[in-house]
């Protein structure tokens, strides 16, 4: 291990995970000699996934008839999960190849580019990055803006591509053992859906029922399974696993020629760019002819063409910032005043905002937990309501330290705190969005509470 990457790698403070899953829980400290063993790592033999589509709702705002009306819609994506010995596997080598493509983008002026999933940018957040472009955005006199999302983008990384990315950062001609091996498992990997395992009896259930998190008494149990049940398998050319922790590394250094061609554009123009994962933005100041915007649109698309990366035309959005105005630029039609919305922040040109519907998503929740356990406590005929300590913890001023991040209004308070410092001239309302909340949430409670804000 380079001496660089040993201030990111903290292999003895691996967790055990709390899942269930094929093979039982180990303690990093008996696997560790084997997971630092690229010999060990080159012949290891890793278990299928277990997958399972994870579902959230997305406000829009419009009735949405299969839902009862309900102004949402449901965007559903496949999760996958590795066993727990291969999940220290996987979060080492993430690790190591994190290291290594930071190196790569100091290298070639792309640190600040790629701003997801790092191990550099310890206390960044999505706060942050939004502040420095938003910043950046107001300080022009005037600006073009693109807005891009990949679709689908772990779902479509052609494996031929992603191979070639993972040797130019590992700077070698081929790939070792150890490093092919975690490749293959990655593009060529099998998958058991969980509700399949959860429907399973195996032979020896009561003998270690609750003791263990894991569906089978052995592995000899498992391959007895295995040879009966078939695991599904990706046969793709393309598409890696969400889920592990080396994914959205992979995911990254798969963008390196197309992040180092907007970085070109950004330079070129006195401009910047920036990518979070699949979101990405391109400020260019005083690009005001239809002609270079064509242009620069144009290259965007062969870039994404040659590096087999799909740009949503729904999500992409264009731009231009003048006399402290954000114009939507729509074809075939007027400009008219629109908003950015980036990483959760809302910039109409002089404001800043988080999401409303983040708003109203943090008081729906709070009212139906609320609803939750004034029905607990009529149910059970309770003459207090119960759970009071989780519902401060989590919606009230009470909770700003709970657990590691705080709660939403931590969260608040600190986005207007970043962008107060960071992003002094644009107008921060966000701790106005929550000045209400103490009242909203008394009226939820249906009583007083005696917090200081």
């Amino acid at each position: 291990m380079c001496v660089n990457c040993q201030k990111y790698i903290s292999i003895d403070n691996y967790k055990m995970k709390p899942y269930k899953h094929i093979d039982r829980p180990i303690r990093i400290q008996k696997a560790k000699s084997y997971v630092m063993s690229p010999t060990k790592v080159a012949k290891h033999s890793f278990l299928p996934f277990i997958s399972y589509v994870l579902s959230n709702e997305k406000w829009t705002g419009i009735p949405n008839n299969e839902l009862e009306g309900r102004p949402i819609k449901i965007k559903e994506r496949q999760i996958m999960y590795a066993g727990h010995f291969d999940s220290y596997i996987y979060k080492y080598y993430s690790q190591l190849l994190n290291c290594k493509y930071t190196d790569y983008l100091k290298q070639n002026n792309l640190d600040r580019v790629a701003t997801a999933y790092r191990n550099n940018k310890s206390g960044e957040s999505n706060i942050n990055f939004a502040a420095e472009v938003i910043n950046f955005i107001k300080q022009q006199p005037e600006a073009w803006i693109y807005v891009g999302d990949f679709e689908k983008y772990f779902d479509t990384l052609d494996h031929e591509l992603l191979k070639t990315r993972l040797k130019t950062i590992l700077d070698t001609s081929y790939l070792s053992d150890d490093w092919y091996n975690i490749f293959k498992s990655l593009t060529k990997f099998g998958y058991y859906d969980r509700e399949a395992l959860d429907n399973y009896q195996n032979t020896q259930q009561e003998a270690f029922k609750g003791q263990e998190k894991r569906y089978f008494y052995s592995l000899k149990e498992f391959r007895t399974y295995q040879k009966f049940n078939k695991c599904s398998y990706n046969k793709q050319s393309f598409g890696i696993p969400q889920g592990t922790s080396i994914s959205p590394v992979l995911a990254n250094i798969y963008a390196i020629d197309f992040d180092q061609s907007m970085q070109e554009i950004a330079a070129k123009y006195n401009g910047i760019y920036r990518r979070y994962s699949d979101d990405f933005i391109l400020v260019l100041p005083k690009l005001r002819s239809d002609y270079d915007q064509e242009r620069v649109i144009k290259i965007i698309e062969q870039e994404a063409k040659i590096n087999k990366i799909k740009i949503n035309s729904d999500k992409s959005q264009k731009y231009y910032f003048i006399n402290n105005d954000l114009l939507k630029l729509a074809p075939n039609s007027m400009n008219a005043k629109g908003h950015l919305d980036y990483l959760g922040f809302i910039f109409d040109g002089k404001n800043v905002r988080m999401r409303n519907k983040s708003v109203q998503k943090f008081y729906r929740k709070t009212k139906r937990t609320i609803g939750y356990a004034k029905w607990v406590k009529y149910d059970k005929n309770l003459k207090k309501l119960p759970y009071r300590k989780v519902i401060y913890n989590l919606y009230t001023d009470m909770g700003l330290n709970y657990k590691t991040y705080g709660n939403f209004i931590n969260y608040t308070k600190r986005a207007q705190r970043i962008f107060d410092a960071n992003s002094p001239n644009t107008n921060n309302l966000m701790m106005q969005q929550l000045s209400n909340r103490k009242k909203k949430i008394e009226k939820y409670l249906g009583y007083k509470i005696h917090i200081k804000l």
